[in-house]
């Protein structure tokens, strides 16, 4: 730490905070340090650091899937946070059982991280609270709300806007798929808001109720068709995807004769090629606001839990269609 500060021509306690991520330090301080360190060969020993300081600058980051577009998209915004608020981030995948996220999070307090944040719409209320009862946990794109926790989501006025949108296009018959995973805490909460806005508006409803890798799609669709649906509401993107393919193969024209949104706009979701009408969720600043609160607990400026909503963005696909004869 000597031979860093007299190359960086600091004082030893000021190469000591901007090793460690210290926001009380100068740009040009911090840069010089860590020039200093890099051509000394310095490597930061995360375990001695968190002895010395009795607070670990480490945050674990449970993630439901590193594989699905959506969560992989949230991990990569919350490692360019951590980096850029100074913090270490050590990962772990939850999965979709409570076995497998309580291992994860148990293995993270192992590692003396300080504190979680859990990037899952399918995480078991017992294992963030678990996580909560030790460390600063902050769930993130979660339908959970716990006295507990910390949260930062989507803002549901954005799913009440689409299913606004869906109905101001004439739609009174529409059908909305629904998990019968009950884990799917994300995806109850979405679905709830759009029954609510659409019972509200006066529109006639119909749940389509789907399992993990559900082969009988094709015939649930079928089904609300011949009640006379003329919109699907899925709950995510690719649950979208699925049905477009099922009334591509079925010849039923997307919006001439059923209208279908989605729900997510990651990647090609809200490409103008793709043409999905959906609502994006702001990867991006979902991380940032969860890593803003994650510093905010470590750095106790912020005693209470919060609730943060981040706003969405409508794309107006072309899958969402007037009901023909109607005046919209």
């Amino acid at each position: 730490m000597l031979d860093i500060a007299t190359a960086a021509h600091v004082s030893p306690s000021t190469a000591s905070r901007a090793l460690n991520g210290h926001p009380k330090v100068s740009d040009e301080a911090r840069k010089a340090v860590l020039d200093a360190a890099e051509k000394l060969g310095y490597v930061r020993n995360l375990g001695a650091a968190s002895l010395a300081s009795s607070q670990s600058n480490t945050i674990g980051l449970l993630i439901r899937d590193v594989g699905n577009q959506f969560y992989g998209g949230l991990a990569s915004h919350v490692q360019a946070e951590t980096d850029r608020y100074g913090f270490d981030l050590l990962l772990a995948t939850g999965g979709d059982s409570v076995e497998s996220q309580m291992r994860a999070v148990r293995n993270l307090l192992g590692h003396g991280v300080g504190g979680i944040i859990i990037a899952s719409g399918r995480v078991a209320a017992q294992v963030a609270d678990y996580a909560a009862k030790f460390v600063p946990t902050v769930v993130l794109a979660s339908g959970l709300e716990l006295p507990s926790l910390n949260s930062v989501r989507i803002d549901p006025q954005m799913e009440a806007k689409l299913a606004h949108i869906v109905v101001d296009h004439g739609h009174r018959n529409i059908a909305v798929t629904a998990s019968s995973d009950s884990l799917a805490s994300a995806l109850h909460a979405r679905i709830a808001n759009f029954l609510t806005e659409l019972i509200v508006a006066g529109a006639e409803t119909t749940i389509i109720s789907l399992a993990n890798d559900d082969t009988d799609i094709d015939k649930k669709i079928d089904e609300v068709l011949d009640s006379g649906a003329t919109a699907i509401m899925a709950g995510n993107d690719s649950i979208a995807l699925s049905v477009l393919e099922y009334l591509d193969s079925a010849g039923i024209a997307c919006p001439g004769e059923v209208s279908v949104t989605g729900f997510d706009g990651i990647g090609p979701y809200r490409s103008s090629l793709f043409g999905l009408t959906t609502v994006e969720q702001p990867i991006d600043k979902l991380a940032h606001e969860a890593v803003k609160l994650m510093s905010r607990h470590l750095h106790d400026e912020s005693p209470h839990t919060s609730q943060v909503l981040v706003r969405g963005r409508f794309i107006e696909g072309r899958t969402l269609g007037s009901v023909r004869g109607s005046a919209n």
